[in-house]
């Protein structure tokens, strides 16, 4: 093989390379930043007036976009919602009947939910903290002069952290064409 020939295999079998690095990459970022049916969570946080990447961030905090997932504390699906305020959204909602596990009616409450907490206290930072904790004791952390439980204040910088990857996954529409969001 002349050199002219060993330098164009090279040159072939380092491209090769890099865009196996760059697939595995991007894959790698589609397995930690999971998002299943990109087009019903736009949706529903347009119809919530809610930034998508902030409902995937807390639906990758609360289930890693699971819609059958269950938490030891009895939270159902993609948005981990308790079942009294489920029960409490659907009165919202004039709702009559209704499925935590189907993830339609999961991002609808959860994103409905999220917007009323945004609203109450005017703060996302609470708002999310609500979300986890319960908006009664974040009411009572604010009397009270109290910090949020550990476990809450985690949860707060996990979803924030988390907005900012999924706006990058998301300005990139080749990234969710190519890989498969693979939840862990």
């Amino acid at each position: 093989m002349n050199r002219r020939r060993a330098r164009i295999l090279r040159t072939g079998v380092f491209a090769l390379a890099a865009v196996a690095c760059i697939y595995a990459a991007a894959l790698g970022l589609r397995i930690l930043y999971p998002v299943d049916d990109l087009d019903r969570v736009r949706s529903h946080a347009e119809a919530a007036g809610l930034d998508p990447a902030l409902v995937c961030a807390v639906a990758r905090a609360e289930s890693r976009f699971h819609a059958d997932a269950v938490s030891p504390r009895g939270a159902v699906g993609l948005m981990q919602i308790m079942p009294d305020t489920a029960t409490w959204i659907a009165d919202r909602l004039d709702v009559s009947a209704f499925d935590l596990h189907d993830a339609e009616t999961n991002l609808r409450f959860g994103t409905w939910y999220l917007r009323y907490l945004i609203d109450r206290f005017g703060n996302l930072n609470l708002a999310l903290a609500a979300y986890n904790a319960g908006p009664t004791r974040v009411d009572r952390w604010l009397a009270e002069g109290a910090t949020a439980f550990p476990e809450t204040a985690t949860y707060v910088t996990r979803v924030l952290r988390a907005v900012p990857v999924y706006r990058f996954v998301f300005s990139i529409p080749i990234l969710l064409q190519v890989t498969p969001s693979l939840p862990i």
